[in-house]
C-alpha cells in the first residue's frame, strides 16, 4: 500500500487489534505496508549474534490462507497487483529449507515444506480515483495472476508449467484485436457479481520497460508496472497486454500433497485468463476467489481437507444433521434454554409444517445441552397413539431414571432417591407403573404398599406425581434438565393437562431448579382451538414465558448452501445443481434430504474416485420426473422397494412405532416381517433403536399408510389386533393388551363376525379399561369402555347383565374424571333404567351428583343428594332455625361424652354397612353444597356425619365430619375446642387411610388455624391441602386450597406483586376446569387487588353470576364494593354498598378466615358513616364488629390487636375522645408494625392522617399521610398510593407546613423517571371511581 495514500486505506481486519506503535515498526522501507515480508528485508530483527530471528512459527496451510486473505483487496477500489509484482522464491517465502538436504535430488520433486512458511508479500499499488473503470477482461488479469503467485507460494516457488501453449503471437495494444482464433477466448464474459467496487476507477497504463516478447510464465521481463509519478498518472494510455492462453496443470501441487480443493481452486484461477475455452469451473470474480477461501478457513474439514474416499465409498452421501442451517434459530434456543436454567420462567416451541427440521433443531439443542453437561429427555406423540397413558411424557421419564442408575452418578442418585420418596410418599408406585424405571431408583420397596382406592381422581393424582418428580430431578439431579416432547399437536388432552401443571408448578419450585421445557408443533397445534394453544395462553398469564421459534422453508440461497456442505463444494459450483432441487423440493428440508439421497442411489450424484469429489449429471436429474409434492415422492420411494418390503411398511404404518415382540408375534401368525423390515431400515426408511422400529419421520408413515386402500384399513386393523390378543394374554403385557384392543377398536364392530367374537370383544375392552384406569389414563379407559360398549348386541342388559353394568359404571366414572357431562348423564340414565337393585345404581347416583356439583349446578345436585340421602334412610330437615341447630349441637356432644380420650375416639370401630358408608359420601357432599346455597343448614349435615360415625363406625368420610365439627365449635366462640376436633379429624385421616377427603380435611382445618397461629404462617398450610387434594385427585378442594391460599396472602398483607401471581395460578386452575364456584369467591378481592395495584379495567377479571341461588358469592361482590370505596375515600358509594351489603342475612356457620377482613373493614366503614351521618343503626353495626374482633384478639393477639386497635380509635374519634384517639392510633400502629401487616399499618397511617386533619393538627397529619404513602407503596399498591398522594396535594397543597416537606413520590422509579406502569396507575387512579365494579361486572 502506498504510504502517501493513506486516506483510501482500509485497515485489514487481520491487523486491527494490532498496537498503533507496531503498526509503525510496520512500515518497509520502500514505503508499503504490509503483514506479509520477505525475511531478508527485515534487519531490525537480528539479535546481538547478527542471526535472523524474523521466523515466526510455522504455518499450516489454512493459517497461511488465513494470512493472505486479508491482503486480497482490501486496500480500497484502487488496488490491483500483476506478474511485475512476482518474486523469487527467496524473495517470496521466507522459509527454513523448499528442498530436501543433502543427496542428489536431481529429477526428484522437491519436497516443498509449506508448512515452514513464515511470511509473505503481496505488493499492491494504487491508481487515482479519475481514472477509467478497468475492463472485465482486465478483471480475469489480476484474478490469472493471483493463481500464478499461489501456485509459486504453495510450491514453494516452482513456476507453473503451461501443458500446451495455444497462442505464440505478441500481443498487441488492444485486447480485441486478437487474432481471430484466440479472439473467442478473450471476448467479454458477463460476470457472476459486480466487481467494479473492487476494480473501477483504475488507469491501466502500460510502462515503458514493458517487454512485448518472451513466452516463460515466470519471466521477469514481461511486468506491467503501475506506479505514481509526483501524484500523477502518466499521460498515455495503455491497457494490460493479454497473456498467453494455454492450459496449466496443477499436478506439481498435487505431488507435493496439497489438498485437492486448494489445488482446484489455483487451476481454476489461472484457467480464468482462457475465456470462452475456459473451464465451467474457472472463476469470473475476484469475490468468489475470496469467498472460497473465506470457506476454506471457515470450514476447513468440508472445503479444504481431502474426503476419505474409503469410508464415503461405504457410507455415501451422509445428511448431517448440522448441514439443515438454521444457525439463528439454535441461537435463539440456545438462549432462551440458558435463561431457563438460571431461573427464568420459560420455555420454547418449535413451530412448523411436516418435514420443516423441527426435530433435527430440537436435536442440536440437545447436543448443546450435553456437551455442557446437562440432560436431555427426549419423548414422541404418536398419531397412533394406543399404548400407555402419557406415553411421550413416561418415555422421557424412564430414559432419565435408567440414564441415573446406568451413569453412575451415585452420589446425586442417592439425593434424587432420598427427595423422591419424601415428595412422591407411598403414592409413588402409582407412578412407577408409568415410568418403570423408577422402581431402580426408589428402591423395590416401592411396591410393597397396598394400593388404596379411595382416590377421587386418579388422573389428577398422576400430573401431580409427575410434577413433583419434575421438580426434583430439576433441583438435585446436579445437571439441568431439558424435556424434549415432539409432535405436540398429537397430545392427548391428559398430556397436555399434565405438560401445563409442570410448568406451572415450575414457576414456583426449588430455587436451584434446572428445568427446561421443549415442545415442537406442527402449525395445526398452534390454533386457536387446539387445547395445546390454549395451554401456552394460560401459562402466559403467571409470566411463565413461551418462546415461539417458526421455521419456514428454505429460500433459494440456503437451499444451495445446504448442498455445498453436503457436497463440500463451493456454493458457486453447486448452484446449477441446487437450483434444480429448490424447483422440485420448494426449500422443505425432508423433501430435499429424500431427494439427495435417492438422486445418490440412482447415481446421479456420485463420487468421482479421479477428481476425489462428487460430481452430477444435469441433463439426467432435469429429465427425470419427480413428484411436485414430498407426500407424492415418499410414496413413490417407498413403492421403489421389493413388494415383501412394502407390504412390512403398510403392516408396520398401523402401529407407528412398535418394538420386536409385537413384530414377532404378527409374524408368527402373517410370515416374514423382520427381514423386510431390516430392509428398510437398511434403505432409510426406518430407524431401529433398542429393538423398537419406526419410520424416519411421520410423513413416511403417513406415505406407507396412505398405500392400503381406505376400504380395507379396518380390515387390517382389526386382524392384527385380533392375532395379538392371544400373546398379549400370554406374556401377560399390559402394553400389547393396549395395542390389540385398540387396532380392533379401529375395525369397529363391522368387522365383527359373529355375536360371540362381538362379546369377546366387548370383555377385552373391559379388561383394557380397568388396566388403563390401574394406570391413572382415563381418557383411554373411557375410550376402551366406550368402544366396549359398541360391541354390545341388542338386548345386552338382559342377556349380558354383569358386563353391562361393569362397562357402563365405570364408562361413567371416567366421563366424571374427564369432565364429560353430556356423556356422564346418558350413561347414568341407562345405569339407573336397567339396574336390578337399588345398590347397583348409588355410584352412577353419586358421580352424576358430583358433576352437577363441579359445574356449579348446586341446587340440583343438592336436590338430588337428598333424595337419595332419603332412599338410604338418612333423613335432612327442610328448613332449621338457630335453636334447632344448637339442640343438634347438644346432642352430639352428649354422644360424644361417651368417649373418656380422644386417642379413644380416634381408635373407634370401622364402619361396614356399605350403604351408611355410601350415605356418609353423599354427606361429605352436601357439607360445601350446603355452605353455599343453605348455610343455615350445614351444620345439620356436620352433625348428622359425627353421630353416624359414632353409631356405625369411622368410615373413610369420618375425619371429614369431626374436622367440620370442630369448624363448628370455633364458630360459636369455642375456638381452643374447635380445634381440638380438627386434630381428631387429622389423625383419623392416618387412622382409616383416607386420601379422598385429606385436602378438605387440612384445608377447614387450616381456616381453624389462622385464629390461633400467626396469618402469615398458618396460610402456608393450605399449600399442603392443595398437596393432599391434588394426590387424590381432589380438583374441587384442590382449587379450594389454592384459592384460598391466594385470598388469604393478600389479607395477610403479602407483597401486591406476589398475590398477583397466586391469584393467576389458582385462576388457571379453576377455569381450565371450569369450576365458576370456586372463581366466584376469589374474583372479588382479585378485582380489589388488580385496582389497587393500577390495573388497566380491561385487564379485571369478570365476575361470574349466580343470581340468588348462591347467595354467599353475592355478598362477597357487595363487601368488596364496600372495601373499594372506603380504601379510596369514595363516601357515597361506600354508604350505598354498606347499606346492601348490612342487609344480607347470610347466616353462615362455618369459620373462615375472611370473615374477619369482613368485619374489620364493615367496623371502619360503620364508623366513618356514623360520624358523618351521626346515625344510631350505624354505631351499632360498628359496635358488632367490634365485638367479633375483639373474641378473636383474646385468642390470637397477632392476627387482630392491631385491627382492635383501630377500631377502638375510629370509635373514640366519632365519640370526639380526642386523648383517647391519639393513644390509641399510636398502639394501633405500633402493633400493625410489629405484627408485620403492611397494609394495615399503611391504613392506620391514613385514618390518622384524616383524625389529626380534623382536629386541625396539620403538621402531624401530613406527617402521617407522609407514612401511609410510603407504606402503601411499599406494599405495592401503587393507584392508592397516588390516590393518598393527589389527595394531600389538593386538600394540603397551599400549606406552608406542606411546602415545607413535600410528599415525596414514591411510586417514580429509582432514576426520577415515571415508568409507564407508573403513569398509567396514576392516570387510572384519577379516573376511577366505585362504579368501575358494575362497570365491568
Amino acid at each position: 500500500h502506498n504510504k502517501s495514500d493513506q486516506k483510501n486505506y482500509h485497515k485489514c481486519d487481520a491487523l486491527n487489534n494490532i498496537d498503533e506503535d507496531e503498526k509503525k515498526n510496520e512500515i518497509n522501507d520502500d514505503g508499503f505496508e504490509g503483514r506479509f515480508r520477505p525475511v531478508e528485508d527485515d534487519t531490525s530483527s537480528l539479535n546481538d549474534d547478527g542471526k535472523n530471528q524474523a521466523l515466526e512459527a510455522p504455518k499450516d496451510i489454512d493459517d497461511l490462507i488465513s494470512d493472505l486473505l486479508p491482503e486480497i483487496f482490501l486496500g480500497g477500489q484502487d488496488d490491483y497487483f500483476d506478474d511485475s509484482f512476482r518474486s523469487d522464491p527467496e524473495m517470496l517465502l521466507g522459509t527454513e529449507t523448499c528442498h530436501q538436504e543433502g543427496g542428489n535430488n536431481e529429477g526428484v520433486p522437491p519436497v516443498v515444506d509449506y508448512l515452514n512458511i513464515s511470511s509473505a508479500e503481496l505488493r499492491m499499488e494504487k491508481q487515482h480515483a479519475h481514472t477509467s473503470s478497468i475492463r472485465q477482461e482486465d478483471k480475469r488479469m489480476y484474478i490469472y495472476y493471483l493463481g500464478l503467485l499461489f501456485f509459486e507460494l504453495f510450491s514453494g516457488g516452482k513456476s507453473p508449467i503451461a501443458e500446451e501453449k495455444i497462442v505464440t503471437d505478441p500481443p498487441v495494444d488492444n485486447w480485441s484485436d486478437q487474432p481471430s482464433d484466440i479472439a473467442p477466448a478473450m471476448s467479454i464474459l458477463d460476470a457472476i457479481g459486480d466487481d467494479d467496487e473492487l476494480f473501477g476507477g483504475m488507469d491501466m497504463g502500460l510502462d515503458e520497460s514493458d517487454h512485448s516478447g518472451g513466452d516463460d510464465f515466470n519471466s521477469n521481463k514481461k511486468s506491467w508496472n503501475f506506479s505514481h509519478v509526483d501524484g500523477e498518472t502518466t499521460s498515455r494510455k495503455k491497457c494490460i497486454r493479454a497473456p498467453e492462453a494455454s492450459s496449466v496443470s496443477v499436478e506439481p501441487l498435487k505431488l507435493f500433497g496439497l489438498p485437492i480443493a486448494l489445488c482446484d481452486l489455483i487451476g481454476n484461477m489461472i484457467d480464468c485468463v482462457n475465456g470462452d475455452l475456459s473451464g465451467d469451473e474457472a472463476y469470473r470474480n475476484m469475490s468468489d476467489v475470496r469467498s472460497d477461501l473465506q470457506l476454506m478457513l471457515d470450514k476447513p474439514s468440508r472445503f479444504l481437507y481431502d474426503m476419505d474416499l474409503d469410508k464415503v465409498a461405504v457410507t455415501g452421501l451422509q445428511l448431517d444433521e448440522a448441514v439443515f442451517d438454521r444457525e439463528m434459530d439454535l441461537s435463539t434456543l440456545q438462549n432462551s434454554y440458558r435463561r431457563s436454567i438460571s431461573g427464568e420462567n420459560e420455555c420454547a416451541i418449535i413451530v412448523g409444517s411436516s418435514g420443516i427440521g423441527k426435530t433435527v433443531l430440537a436435536n442440536r439443542l440437545g447436543s448443546f445441552a450435553s456437551a455442557s453437561g446437562g440432560l436431555f429427555l427426549s419423548g414422541k406423540f404418536d398419531q397412533l397413539q394406543h399404548a400407555k397413558p402419557f406415553s411421550a411424557l413416561a418415555s422421557a421419564f424412564n430414559e432419565y431414571c435408567d440414564k441415573m442408575s446406568s451413569e453412575g452418578r451415585s452420589s446425586h442418585l442417592q439425593v434424587v432417591a432420598s427427595k423422591l420418596r419424601i415428595a412422591l410418599g407411598r403414592e409413588a408406585l402409582h407412578l412407577v407403573k408409568v415410568i418403570p424405571n423408577l422402581s431402580i431408583i426408589l428402591g423395590e420397596h416401592v411396591g410393597e404398599h397396598d394400593e388404596d382406592q379411595d382416590c377421587v381422581d386418579a388422573q389428577k393424582r398422576l400430573q401431580y406425581l409427575l410434577c413433583q418428580f419434575v421438580g426434583v430431578i430439576s433441583s438435585f439431579s446436579g445437571a439441568p434438565v431439558t424435556l424434549f416432547l415432539d409432535d405436540l399437536q398429537w397430545a392427548d388432552a391428559a398430556s397436555i393437562s399434565a405438560i401445563n401443571q409442570i410448568l406451572l408448578v415450575s414457576r414456583s419450585l426449588h430455587a436451584k431448579r434446572q428445568f427446561f421445557f421443549l415442545g415442537s408443533s406442527r402449525e395445526e397445534g398452534m390454533l386457536e382451538e387446539h387445547p395445546f394453544k390454549n395451554m401456552l395462553s394460560s401459562i402466559s398469564l403467571i409470566g411463565v414465558h413461551a418462546t415461539i421459534v417458526k421455521l419456514a422453508c428454505m429460500d433459494k440461497e440456503m437451499t444451495n448452501t445446504m448442498v455445498s456442505d453436503l457436497l463440500c463444494l463451493s456454493p458457486r459450483l453447486t448452484r446449477p445443481l441446487s437450483e434444480i432441487i429448490f424447483h422440485k423440493t420448494k426449500g422443505s428440508p425432508l423433501f430435499f434430504s429424500q431427494l439427495m439421497i435417492s438422486l445418490c442411489k440412482d447415481n446421479l450424484v456420485r463420487l468421482s474416485l479421479s477428481r476425489r469429489r462428487w460430481e452430477w449429471d444435469e441433463e439426467k436429474i432435469l429429465s427425470r420426473k419427480l413428484p411436485d409434492d414430498v407426500a407424492t415422492f415418499l410414496t413413490s420411494t417407498i413403492g421403489r422397494l421389493p413388494q415383501e418390503v412394502q407390504t412390512a411398511l403398510e403392516t408396520l404404518s398401523c402401529f407407528g412405532a412398535t418394538d420386536c415382540v409385537v413384530i414377532e408375534a404378527l409374524e408368527t401368525k402373517f410370515g416374514n416381517l423382520i427381514g423386510p423390515l431390516e430392509v428398510a431400515v437398511a434403505e432409510g426408511v426406518l430407524d431401529k433403536i433398542n429393538g423398537s422400529y419406526s419410520f424416519g419421520h411421520d410423513r413416511l408413515q403417513e406415505a406407507a399408510y396412505n398405500m392400503i386402500q381406505p376400504e380395507d384399513r379396518c380390515i387390517f386393523h382389526f386382524k392384527y389386533g385380533v392375532a395379538l390378543v392371544p400373546r398379549s394374554l400370554e406374556l401377560q403385557d399390559d402394553g400389547m393388551l393396549f395395542v390389540a384392543t385398540s387396532q380392533i377398536n379401529r375395525g369397529g364392530p363391522a368387522a365383527v363376525k359373529d355375536a360371540e367374537q362381538a362379546l369377546l370383544i366387548a370383555n377385552l375392552n373391559l379388561t383394557a379399561g380397568l388396566k388403563a384406569m390401574e394406570l391413572s389414563d382415563f381418557s383411554s379407559a373411557f375410550s376402551f369402555f366406550d368402544n366396549g360398549i359398541s360391541f354390545l348386541r341388542k338386548r345386552h342388559w338382559q342377556e349380558h347383565y354383569d358386563l353391562s353394568l361393569q362397562l357402563f359404571e365405570n364408562c361413567s366414572k371416567c366421563a366424571l374424571v374427564i369432565g364429560d357431562i353430556t356423556s356422564l348423564s346418558l350413561l347414568s340414565e341407562q345405569i339407573i333404567t336397567f339396574s336390578k337393585s337399588f345398590e347397583e345404581k348409588l355410584n352412577a347416583m353419586y358421580n352424576t351428583v358430583s358433576a352437577l356439583a363441579y359445574a356449579s349446578q348446586l341446587p340440583e345436585s343438592v336436590n338430588r343428594s337428598i333424595l337419595v340421602l332419603s332412599q338410604l334412610g338418612e333423613t335432612l330437615p327442610e328448613s332449621c332455625s338457630e335453636s334447632d341447630t344448637k339442640f343438634y349441637i347438644e346432642q352430639t356432644n352428649v354422644m360424644l361424652k361417651g368417649f373418656a380420650t380422644d386417642g379413644e375416639l380416634i381408635n373407634y370401630k370401622t364402619m361396614d354397612d356399605p350403604n351408611k358408608i355410601m350415605a356418609m359420601k353423599f354427606y361429605a357432599r352436601l357439607e360445601l353444597s350446603f355452605q353455599m346455597t343453605k348455610p343455615a343448614a350445614q351444620p345439620i349435615v356436620t352433625m348428622k356425619m359425627v353421630q353416624l360415625s359414632i353409631a356405625r363406625g369411622m368410615s373413610p368420610m369420618s375425619p371429614l365430619g369431626f374436622t367440620y365439627f370442630g369448624q363448628l365449635l370455633a364458630r360459636l366462640g369455642d375456638i381452643r375446642e374447635g380445634c381440638r376436633y380438627v386434630r381428631i379429624g387429622r389423625k383419623l385421616l392416618d387412622r382409616v387411610g383416607s386420601n379422598e377427603v385429606a385436602g378438605e380435611v387440612i384445608t377447614i382445618g387450616t381456616q381453624v388455624m389462622c385464629f390461633v397461629e400467626p396469618v402469615q404462617s398458618a396460610n402456608e398450610f393450605f399449600l399442603r391441602g392443595h398437596a393432599a387434594a391434588m394426590l387424590a385427585g381432589d380438583m374441587s378442594n384442590a382449587m379450594a386450597s389454592s384459592m384460598t391460599y391466594a385470598v388469604g396472602s393478600y389479607w395477610a398483607g403479602t407483597k401486591l406483586q406476589i398475590v398477583r401471581e397466586n391469584f393467576a395460578k389458582s385462576r388457571i386452575l379453576m377455569e381450565k376446569q371450569n369450576h365458576l364456584m370456586w372463581l366466584a369467591h376469589q374474583t372479588p378481592v382479585e378485582r380489589s387487588m388488580l385496582i389497587l395495584i393500577g390495573a388497566d379495567e380491561t385487564d379485571l377479571p369478570g365476575q361470574p353470576s349466580f343470581g340468588e341461588a348462591i347467595p354467599y358469592a353475592s355478598m362477597l361482590i357487595c363487601f368488596q364494593k364496600v372495601y373499594m370505596s372506603f380504601m379510596f375515600r369514595k363516601y357515597e358509594h361506600m354508604k350505598a354498598s354498606a347499606e346492601i351489603y348490612f342487609g344480607y342475612n347470610v347466616n353462615s356457620w362455618s369459620l373462615v378466615y375472611t370473615q374477619t377482613a369482613q368485619a374489620f373493614h364493615g367496623g371502619l366503614a360503620a364508623y366513618w358513616v356514623f360520624r358523618k351521618s351521626n346515625d344510631a343503626k350505624w354505631a351499632e353495626r360498628a359496635s358488632r364488629a367490634k365485638f367479633a374482633i375483639k373474641k378473636w384478639a383474646d385468642c390470637n393477639e397477632w392476627n387482630f390487636q392491631n385491627k382492635l386497635l383501630l377500631l377502638e380509635a375510629e370509635e373514640a374519634f366519632c365519640y370526639n375522645d380526642i386523648d383517647s384517639a391519639k393513644s390509641l392510633y399510636e398502639k394501633a400502629l405500633s402493633s400493625a408494625r410489629e405484627h408485620r401487616f403492611i397494609h394495615e399499618e399503611a391504613l392506620t397511617h391514613e385514618l390518622a392522617g384524616h383524625f389529626f386533619l380534623e382536629i386541625e393538627m396539620k403538621d402531624t397529619a401530613v406527617e402521617h399521610f407522609m407514612q401511609a404513602h410510603e407504606k402503601y407503596h411499599s406494599w405495592g399498591a401503587v393507584a392508592k398510593s397516588n390516590a393518598l398522594f393527589e389527595f394531600v396535594q389538593q386538600v394540603l397543597g397551599t400549606m406552608s407546613s406542606l411546602d415545607a416537606s413535600p410528599l415525596p413520590n414514591f411510586s417514580s422509579s429509582t432514576d426520577g423517571h415515571e415508568d409507564d406502569g407508573v403513569k398509567n396507575a396514576r392516570k387510572r387512579t384519577s379516573e376511577w371511581s366505585a362504579d368501575t365494579w358494575d362497570k365491568s361486572v
